[in-house]
């Protein structure tokens, strides 16, 4: 029996053999880079899997943004077809992308798992109830102090500092070689700007890291929109005594002093235990796997468990 696990973030999507055998591609999210080409490689990744699984059946773990824990029923049906398609056999788990973080150790299902990559989710739960998710929305309807919610801010923040409705910052000049409204132009006329935008983030962290006062507005205004969204997930959850929280995403490994605020903030506001910075999600999906070979019903409409028959 071959094991594999795939993390499928908002801008890229990596997927990990039980062997330490490692693939990366970009997006399978269609609201972040369309149908065509989130098919097409998330397909890819699945007949890496299977060619490098041989004639061994499989059973894999895939965590992704896309899967509405409200209405999943489409979205299942072509993630499984993207993979018989693929000719891989076994069997296979889809859930949100946060789920194995809260499954798998250290939290093991008790605690908040908190996810900042493009977007930002969070999913809590009292080790006994089923859980629940805050926020997980797409980035019209949430996604507050993700690298989207931070890029989108910085961009406006430099378009209203160039044209005099707002104060200078650097981030007028720090988010591309030429005018920041050109950029923001031409990123509106894009039919996907989801990934472009979020990639701005990281010039909002290091102006922020340099001392820019409206970066560090952007910044602190990011941290209260986490700091909120754990809280309402904690409480949602009914969590209380000792409790903690996993963060992941490349919010974090990008700005590690992002990590480190959120981290005292969760500790000094909500009476967190320090929480535990996770830098390989993809290996934590794995360990959710090994974790919980066979779904409890307190996952039922949380994870789902696909059977994808034999090796094509």
């Amino acid at each position: 029996m071959a094991y594999w696990a795939i993390d499928a973030g908002g801008s890229s999507t990596t997927a990990l053999l039980d062997n330490g055998t490692r693939w990366r591609r970009g997006s399978v999210n269609p609201a972040s880079v369309g149908a065509r080409a989130a098919d097409d490689d998330l397909r890819e990744l699945f007949r890496a899997i299977r060619a490098a699984s041989g004639d061994r059946m499989t059973t894999g773990w895939l965590a992704t943004a896309t899967v509405d824990a409200n209405a999943p029923g489409r979205e299942l049906e072509r993630l499984t077809r993207l993979a018989r398609d693929a000719g891989l056999g076994g069997t296979m788990v889809i859930s949100r992308d946060v789920l194995p973080l809260l499954v798998a150790p250290p939290l093991r299902g008790r605690g908040v798992a908190v996810v900042c990559g493009t977007g930002s989710g969070f999913i809590a739960s009292d080790g006994v109830r089923e859980p629940v998710s805050v926020g997980g929305c797409e980035y019209l309807g949430s996604d507050e102090g993700s690298a989207f919610a931070m890029g989108l801010s910085g961009l406006r923040a430099g378009v209203r500092a160039t044209d005099g409705r707002g104060p200078a910052t650097a981030l007028s000049t720090a988010l591309g070689g030429g005018s920041v409204q050109d950029l923001a132009r031409s990123l509106a006329a894009e039919p996907f700007p989801k990934s472009t935008v979020a990639a701005l983030s990281s010039a909002v962290c290091r102006c922020w890291l340099e001392g820019d006062a409206v970066a560090g507005e952007i910044v602190t205004g990011a941290l209260t929109d986490m700091v909120d969204a754990v809280r309402a997930a904690r409480d949602r959850a009914g969590l209380s005594g000792s409790w903690s929280a996993t963060l992941t995403g490349g919010v974090f490994q990008g700005c590690p002093e992002y990590a480190r605020e959120l981290s005292a903030r969760l500790v000094g506001e909500l009476g967190s235990a320090e929480p535990t910075l996770v830098t390989d999600p993809t290996a934590m999906v794995l360990a959710a796997l090994r974790e919980l070979p066979v779904l409890p019903p307190s996952l039922n409409g949380w994870a789902w468990t696909r059977t994808l028959g034999g090796n094509g």
